[in-house]
């Protein structure tokens, strides 16, 4: 008979092949996407296997029980939930807290899972050999870099995944922090399509409202009342105001490129002005955290996921102080600079 439990040496090799295999996650849950499983449950409520395939289109030599097994592994993820029906024995697929938001923001998994990214994760061994950045090395271009020439449907969905990533933080922020009730002008700077600034506005309709961001990004950019959209470099300069934000952008770049926009938003803002970082704190304990950081690696030219520590030595190195930490019930928290 068979030993009950599994020798240390056994068991790591098992763990081993289940790292190596958790790559089909994220590419099981992009074909239910493009499927419009997650769409369709959303509006119809849990669906059985027949009926989801009575909602399909474009179906040449549909395999059902291939579309089972990936609805099986999802449920086995936590991604979908299931329940035996006790009238007619099938089983129905429902959302669980996980799908709900695929059903609603599955940009940022299209982009994780295109083929720029994942060809940049081929390149992280020659970076850590040879210097540079991954992405560049592989895509000749920086993520952030991109213009519609490259392909606007790639542009357009890292766009998208940009909104989709700040828009339940910043409801967030928003609902549970209220620094910004006495600014009259704020400028988003990488604030990207303008969601955030909209949002801003939308509580706040005193505000005077910019999105600042590179010329081919606000082109394209949805108007919000009381936001003007204003194209340009923060590495070159930052638009004045009292009070500026910054969401998301300090993660995507290294210390040094960090100093010199952080400089740049000194310059902009009057003496006791206001500098609002919204960023994730990293903790070596949040799994969530240290998968961010290595994103990071594949996606960016220097960005890494940073300790408060870290980031108040970047804000006092580039001039500011009173920096304090305001935590919020998200991922990301609030981080107030001042000009003194």
């Amino acid at each position: 008979m068979a030993p009950s439990t599994m020798s240390e040496d056994a068991q790591g090799h098992f763990d081993l092949k289940s790292m190596i295999f958790s790559l089909v996650t994220p590419f099981m849950l992009k074909a239910v996407v493009l499927l419009g499983i997650p769409e369709m449950i959303s509006k119809a409520g849990p669906l059985s296997l027949k009926q989801i395939v009575s909602r399909l289109s474009n179906v040449k030599n549909f395999q059902p029980d291939l579309l089972e097994r990936i609805l099986q592994f999802l449920v086995h993820k936590r991604a979908l939930s299931e329940k035996i029906d006790e009238k007619d024995g099938e089983t129905y697929y429902g959302l669980t807290p996980i799908s709900k938001w695929l059903a609603e923001e599955h940009h940022l998994l299209l982009l994780c899972t295109h083929e720029y990214p994942m060809a940049a994760f081929q390149k992280v061994n020659e970076a850590v050999l040879d210097g540079g950045h991954a992405y560049e090395m592989a895509n000749k271009s920086r993520v952030w870099e991109h213009d519609p020439g490259h392909g606007d449907e790639y542009v357009k969905l890292l766009n998208d995944a940009m909104v989709a990533w700040s828009s339940v933080t910043i409801s967030l922020v928003l609902e549970h922090y209220d620094g910004f009730k006495d600014v009259k002008k704020l400028v988003d700077v990488g604030g990207g399509l303008g969601m955030c600034m909209g949002k801003i506005v939308e509580k706040y309709p005193h505000i005077e409202g910019v999105n600042f961001d590179l010329p081919h990004t606000v082109s394209s950019a949805p108007a919000f009342p009381g936001v003007a959209h204003v194209g340009g470099n923060m590495f070159e300069s930052v638009p004045s105001a009292d009070a500026l934000l910054i969401k998301s952008v300090i993660i995507n770049f290294s210390d040094e490129d960090c100093l010199k926009m952080l400089a740049n938003c000194y310059k902009a803002l009057p003496r006791g002005g206001k500098l609002i970082v919204i960023e994730l704190i990293y903790s070596k304990e949040g799994p969530f955290e240290m998968d961010l950081d290595m994103i990071m690696i594949g996606f960016t030219d220097g960005g890494k996921t940073r300790r408060f520590e870290e980031h108040k030595a970047l804000l006092e190195n580039s001039g500011f102080g009173n920096v304090s930490l305001v935590a919020v019930p998200s991922k990301e928290q609030v981080i107030e600079a001042y000009k003194l």
